[in-house]
């Protein structure tokens, strides 16, 4: 059966114009010309427009869909499987929207009226968590905001406090204090570093969260930075003097840039998106760049890195990083 470019159009819900466009750029030509030039489109080219119209559903622009078709990376299970992933992503957001509507509904209930605070904290909270979390995660979010109390006032508290007096993020008491806010927020999470990433990710995206939260970009690089002297310290014990001289000047500069990046793979193997993909090769080549900037562009000091992170635990906590996620990020590696 073959179909020309207008019977195409109405039964896809793409306009004429479009698909002349895929044609123009070589995305979707039509395997048959009628005698008089017609457009017509068979079975095969179908198959193709659909995984081009899944994809475009992620949010892929033309030109990566036109490269992963062409790389044989988009087979119809792959599609499928990424498009039930979108669907799933947009129902746990439509059910946090649920949840956060509950919430006010109540309050209204009982004939409190939500302040003007409250409304625009809930819309902004909304809109930002609805975009890094399901309604699962919300949930034992807000349970652990609940137990936690006035903890976490009291922490940003001392925060300001320290910046206000000048602390350094690698003195011992901006050490302690960092250490102290990491396991307060790993608490909070259930100890799934996963979460912890994603908590970073949407406060460092999203500006409107930091009045809410009284914790803008320059306490998160604070916190960062006096974790990443922290990690300076133990990575000392597999390194000469020498080394520590370099990684002093280099280490601590790539701090802010880490927790987008795990965030981003974390969030491409939880939704099973192959190792071997565009997206997440694009990601492993900036994480190959960062680990390798981090030890001034050495492979000798970036391997001893390496063997210092499996072998202590300490590294490791509030890192974002666990067995998984460094074969998934190994596997992609190994693909380019």
């Amino acid at each position: 059966m073959l179909l020309k470019i207008g019977q195409l159009a109405k039964r896809s819900g793409l306009s004429v114009r479009a698909l002349r466009h895929y044609d123009d750029i070589a995305l979707l030509t039509p395997s048959v010309r009628s005698d008089k030039g017609y457009r017509l489109y068979d079975s095969a080219d179908v198959a193709r427009l659909y995984r081009i119209q899944a994809l475009r559903r992620l949010d892929l622009p033309l030109t990566h869909i036109q490269a992963m078709l062409a790389d044989g990376g988009a087979s119809l299970p792959q599609v499928v499987a990424q498009q039930i992933a979108s669907l799933e992503r947009q129902i746990a957001q439509a059910s946090a929207l649920h949840g956060q509507l509950r919430d006010l509904q109540a309050q209204l209930d009982e004939c409190h009226e939500p302040s003007m605070d409250n409304w625009l904290a809930a819309l902004e909270r909304m809109a930002a968590s609805a975009r890094y979390f399901t309604d699962a995660e919300l949930h034992t979010l807000k349970a652990r905001r609940q137990h936690s109390g006035g903890d976490n006032a009291q922490l940003t508290a001392t925060l300001h406090a320290l910046m206000a007096r000048g602390v350094a993020p690698d003195s011992l008491d901006a050490g302690a204090f960092a250490q102290r806010w990491i396991a307060t927020l790993l608490e909070s999470v259930g100890g799934d570093e996963g979460m912890l990433m994603k908590l970073y990710a949407m406060n460092w995206n999203e500006p409107t969260l930091h009045t809410l939260s009284g914790i803008d970009r320059a306490a998160m690089q604070f916190i960062s930075h006096a974790m990443a002297h922290l990690r300076l310290a133990i990575y000392a014990n597999y390194c000469t003097p020498a080394e520590m001289d370099l990684l002093r000047q280099h280490y601590v500069r790539q701090t802010d840039t880490w927790p987008i990046l795990i965030c981003a793979l974390r969030t491409h193997l939880t939704e099973g998106t192959p190792a071997a993909s565009l997206q997440v090769q694009a990601l492993a080549r900036q994480w190959q760049a960062l680990s390798l900037a981090k030890a001034a562009g050495d492979p000798a000091l970036q391997a001893k890195l390496r063997h210092a992170f499996e072998m202590e635990p300490s590294l490791r906590t509030g890192s974002g990083i666990d067995a998984p996620l460094i074969a998934y990020v190994r596997d992609a590696m190994h693909s380019l």
